[in-house]
């Protein structure tokens, strides 16, 4: 399940970065709400059971990101990225929420606006994964992301729109960083190709170099290594001549 190798990957993200947090599957146990399991996950910070994010896993295009003010955010019927973050979050008694989205199963409005990291102003945040492909980086950023506000927000009345601008300006760089990457990658695998292609040109010319020399040497090509040639001289090269 979705939410079984998202909670993997998080544990396994804390060994490797030695953060002392552990993503703990919720399964079918209900939260605060009554008959309520929004929340797949539950990751407890710096082994503290009060510092909490929960994490709500929904590879569903079905899922639009809303709008608070459209509709009840708490009506199952209508359910959007904003009612998932605030439901998890108070489902789970959360100090910070995450919905994850899997590229092969977002709904366009989610995409458009969130293609990698994203935070919704005063909701939580949006991570876009690729799980066919195993990357899970942009679930990792925003992870960290909610962790930082979790652990240095004061106990204070704070600048919401502040925050969200600040958040929101890491995050379009963020995701500018992202976009290159996927570029330079993209770059990668088309000059593999390329390189792919020179290598069969330059075995095709060592081919028929042999028979150029042959030919020089000889002053004729005899009716077999002409059949040799003409033919086999398209199959990249593959061909010797004795």
């Amino acid at each position: 399940m979705a939410e079984d190798e998202i909670a993997e990957f998080l544990n396994n993200f804390f060994l490797t970065k030695k953060i002392n947090d552990k993503a703990i599957l919720t399964g079918n146990s209900a939260g605060v709400i009554s008959k309520n399991k929004t929340g797949d996950i539950i990751c407890e910070v710096n082994g503290n059971k009060e510092l909490k994010i929960a994490i709500e896993c929904k590879f569903d295009k079905s899922i639009k990101l809303g709008d608070i003010d459209s509709k009840d955010i708490f009506t199952k019927k209508f359910d959007t990225a904003w009612s998932q973050l605030l439901e998890a979050q108070a489902n789970r008694e959360a100090k910070v929420s995450l919905i994850v989205f899997d590229i092969s199963l977002i709904d366009n409005s989610i995409l458009k606006n969130f293609e990698n990291v994203g935070f919704v102003h005063g909701v939580g945040f949006i991570a876009v994964i690729d799980s066919q492909k195993g990357n899970y980086s942009n679930l990792a950023i925003a992870y960290l992301l909610a962790r930082d506000i979790l652990l240095n927000a004061k106990e204070v009345e704070l600048d919401k729109d502040l925050l969200s601008l600040i958040v929101n300006r890491i995050i379009k760089d963020i995701n500018e960083v992202l976009s290159i990457k996927s570029l330079v990658e993209s770059n990668i695998e088309t000059n593999k190709q390329i390189l792919k292609q020179l290598e069969k040109g330059l075995l095709l010319m060592e081919f028929n170099q042999k028979f150029l020399l042959k030919f020089l040497k000889d002053g004729k090509l005899t009716k077999k290594e002409l059949l040799d040639f003409l033919p086999r001289r398209r199959c990249e090269g593959q061909f010797q001549v004795n």
